[in-house]
């Protein structure tokens, strides 16, 4: 089965999960990296607001992906705007079941989910499951319990 993580990290908390989980997976490993940085104070607003920033070029065509897992941090209860980007580029979807995970502070984990869930499954694809890290989990290390638990979700599809 061919298994494609997206992810976006800005302090590199989602990319520590992200990087987890797809050599727990055997998958393919994909950045979105953002064309241009701006300050917290607009990334939030732009997260609020589900606005999309641009990124820089990435694999966005699904064709010969069987699964693809979305790792983003919670921003304002939403995912960042280099996220909604690469949501609204997907393409060869359809029918393919995806999975999201979110590293957040705190809270506002289920609103982000539901921002990718939406977007992915107005292009046909199919929601699977989720999961959550919390911050302080990935500092200390101890997020890996919840990271095996999500990629045996996963596998068994």
């Amino acid at each position: 089965m061919a298994i494609r993580v997206v992810y976006f990290s800005w302090k590199g908390h989602t990319e520590k999960v992200a990087i987890a989980l797809a050599k727990l997976l055997d998958a393919e490993l994909i950045q979105i990296e953002p064309v241009r940085d701006c300050g917290m104070a607009g990334k939030a607003m732009k997260a609020l607001f589900r606005m999309k920033s641009p990124i820089k070029p990435i694999k966005t065509d699904l064709t010969g992906v069987d699964t693809l897992v979305i790792a983003s941090p919670v921003w304002a209860g939403r995912v960042p705007a280099y996220v909604n980007k690469y949501l609204d580029s997907v393409t060869g979807g359809s029918g393919k079941p995806f999975h999201v995970i979110v590293e957040m502070g705190g809270r506002g984990d289920q609103s982000a989910i539901a921002v990718v869930r939406k977007a992915l499954e107005h292009k046909g694809m199919k929601f699977v499951s989720s999961a959550s890290t919390i911050e302080k989990d990935v500092d200390s290390g101890s997020f890996m319990g919840t990271i095996e638990k999500f990629a045996a979700g996963i596998r068994k599809q």
